[in-house]
């Protein structure tokens, strides 16, 4: 009997190990088998945070057959001026059209007879007139049709003496804009964009991108002329891969990982909006291997700006300003993920269409509520409607409103404390900006009304601070004078010792180390000036020192980050790290090279060498409150000055303690250095080694979970 309770008390306990392992994997709030957050940038980082979901799938367009729509390696979707949806159909050598519904219209294969018939066609383009432009490319063309699916011609080979010799045309995306001129991204052309004529005639290139040179290559460059380069490995510029046209603005992706993976270029051949600016996403790239490759981009009519991300299976969208509002999908099979996504479109209601070239299918996500939210609030404010004095006639339409709605939705959209912030920034309601703006962790506006609250304030107090300084100054000389005739009246007795006078001789002597490092570290070496205890009492100071300067910093030259994620006890290791680190490697140098130093006093004059930051970090902490970015370089001299000032007092430490003369202190200051960062590659790899030990016996314990 008591067997038979014992068996299942221990199935029992497999069961309930297995379910609360199961939820421990899956994640807390996962409504939808697809990723939903926005990245806020800030500035020096960038931060993921999960968002209500933005983008829910709403159906799958498929087709039972070839006759009613099947498609076969489908590269190209677009939605035309009549909301009619397009499909480069390259498998089935076609253009598929469906009704606005997504309904089978009809296809286009073109006709051996009159030579428009259809090879691999990689992109389609609907002009405003219902005119269709295909990339042909598997018969290296552009063929125009009417919007009834009849031939008007194809455009021929372009040829020009601007071309390479060994120009190879392979039309791969095409766009036409207001114009007639027409855009087209040929396989493997880095020279940028083919810019024709409207009679197919070539113009010139449009948007190249710059060559990225390695380090190693400028110095080839600088070192060898262009004779003794050649026969070399040539750095080519990225090429694209997709491009849009909107406003008469190109819209345009890149092939590669470059720095600016989907670029803004205006008529005149220049990224006018992200220039240098990376959209990786550094949440992905910190927890995975493989980069990010951004196959497509589309415009709505509201100027928000789609990409996708093909390794991922990631779309982002990106208002006009180029902040980001919402990233979803994922990659899979399951409802709503992606496997090899080709392309994407939105139609004029906020619909977005991804050609999902794994399941030969088009996906259709419809927007939810807090999205559409979103979106409205961003349009208020990008065309001036904050408040309910913009718009009397609906006192609910307008930004700060529905922004205030955003934030009741979702309290760390950071986009919607940032846009409240600036609406009561522009209202000069700066005491209440200040709090929008620190909590989006938004540095540079928290700058700009903390500079307007500072003006304000200086303003209305000046003359009672003025006066309060004057008196203390004054009140200073007076105490001064008033102790000096004391002490001439009552000298100090030599002798008296009180533990005040202890803490000032320690003070002094930290001090004149500091100040005169030659006669100080030589002291600490010769005369026994200094212990273990002194040494570990500086450090205390130091590191005491040094976090209360952390939680005194000003929010800005903090950089936005709040005290509640400073971890305390990582900030307190790395205060001792490098002391302990520096010693050791120090005094094994300098053994080898006969140093005179003993470990015990590279330890204490290493100690020493924080006197600096003793000095500075706390008082130039609370000198940060005041301070605002216009006055950054102020703040950042100081702390230079101060880590020079260290790196001096180190250079002396070995030099007065180990009896060097200053060449051979220089030789172990350079060993040094490079013991200290060959011990700090040597734990980065035991580090990568344990996690990966870690990572390994995790999985280990999950599939034996499945296997139980």
């Amino acid at each position: 009997m008591r067997s038979n309770s014992f068996q299942k008390f221990v199935s029992l306990s497999l069961v309930l190990l297995i379910l609360f392992s199961l939820l421990a994997v899956l994640p807390a709030s996962a409504s939808t088998p697809y990723s939903n957050y926005f990245i806020s940038l800030a500035d020096a980082y960038s931060l993921t945070l999960p968002t209500p979901e933005a983008y829910r799938m709403a159906k799958v367009v498929d087709f039972p057959d070839t006759a009613s729509g099947k498609l076969l390696n489908p590269e190209d979707i677009f939605i035309g001026p009549d909301q009619r949806v397009y499909i480069a159909d390259a498998g089935n050598n076609r253009i598929v059209i469906l009704k606005k519904d997504l309904t089978f219209d009809f296809a286009i294969t073109g006709f051996e007879e009159d030579g428009s018939k259809l090879n691999s066609p990689t992109c389609v383009f609907v002009d405003d007139d219902g005119t269709i432009l295909v990339a042909d490319y598997g018969n290296k063309r552009l063929v125009e049709f009417t919007k009834y699916g009849n031939f008007r011609f194809a455009y021929p080979t372009p040829s020009s003496d601007i071309l390479s010799s060994d120009f190879n045309y392979q039309p791969q995306r095409v766009v036409k804009d207001e114009k007639g001129y027409i855009y087209v991204c040929s396989v493997g052309d880095s020279n940028g964009i083919l810019m024709l004529s409207s009679d197919g005639e070539f113009r010139n290139y449009f948007g190249t991108n710059k060559v990225a040179l390695t380090f190693w290559e400028m110095v080839a460059r600088f070192l060898w002329s262009r004779e003794s380069r050649k026969g070399t490995i040539v750095t080519l510029p990225y090429t694209f891969n997709n491009i849009f046209i909107y406003d008469g603005y190109v819209y345009a992706t890149t092939t590669g990982y470059s720095s600016a993976q989907m670029r803004k270029i205006n008529p005149a051949g220049s990224d006018v909006l992200y220039a240098g600016y990376s959209f990786a996403d550094q949440g992905l790239l910190r927890d995975q291997n493989d980069l990010q490759n951004f196959i497509d981009v589309s415009v709505d009519k509201d100027l928000n700006q789609f990409i996708i991300d093909s390794t991922y299976g990631r779309v982002y969208e990106y208002d006009e300003w180029g902040r980001n509002l919402f990233v979803f999908g994922a990659v899979g099979t399951g409802y709503g993920q992606f496997s090899n996504p080709k392309s994407l479109e939105v139609d004029d209601e906020g619909n977005v269409y991804v050609l999902n070239g794994g399941n030969n299918t088009v996906y259709v996500f419809e927007q939810t509520e807090f999205a559409k939210l979103v979106h409205k609030a961003n349009k208020n404010y990008s065309k001036g409607i904050y408040e309910e004095e913009d718009n009397p006639a609906d006192k609910t339409d307008n930004a700060f409103a529905q922004w205030t709605e955003v934030k009741r939705e979702d309290n760390f959209y950071i986009l919607a404390l940032q846009s409240i912030g600036q609406i009561l920034w522009r209202k000069e309601h700066y005491g209440e900006a200040l709090k929008y703006f620190e909590d989006a962790e938004d540095v540079t506006w928290y700058s700009k009304a903390f500079e307007e609250l500072r003006a304000d304030f200086l303003g209305q107090y000046f003359s009672i601070i003025a006066t309060v300084v004057v008196v203390l100054l004054i009140g200073l000389l007076v105490f001064r004078s008033v102790k000096k005739r004391y002490r001439m009246k009552h000298p100090k007795d030599p002798n008296k010792r009180t533990v005040f006078t202890s803490i000032g001789d320690f003070i002094k002597h930290m001090v004149h180390v500091a100040l005169h490092p030659v006669d100080g570290f030589e002291d600490i070496r010769y005369e026994n000036k200094g212990s273990y205890k002194d040494a570990f009492i500086v450090m205390a100071v130091y590191i005491v020192t040094h976090l209360l300067s952390l939680a005194v910093t000003g929010f800005i030259f903090r950089g936005g980050q709040s005290l509640e994620f400073i971890d305390w006890g990582y900030e307190f290791i790395w205060c001792l790290i490098p002391w302990v680190v520096i010693a050791i490697v120090n005094y094994g140098v300098t053994t080898i090279l006969y140093g005179e130093g003993r470990l015990r006093d590279v330890i204490i004059g290493g100690a020493y060498c924080h006197v600096p930051l003793i000095l500075i970090e706390l008082p130039l902490a609370v000198v940060s409150q005041v301070l605002t970015l216009q006055e950054n370089s102020i703040y950042n001299l100081i702390y230079y000055v101060s880590l020079g000032w260290v790196v001096i007092l180190v250079f002396m430490c070995m030099k007065g303690v180990h009896g060097f003369n200053p060449l051979k202190a220089v030789l172990v200051f350079i060993l040094t250095a490079a013991g200290v960062a060959a011990v700090a590659v040597l734990f980065m790899i035991v580090r990568g080694l344990a996690i990966q030990l870690y990572n390994f016996i995790v999985q280990f314990a999950k599939e034996l979970s499945y296997l139980v």
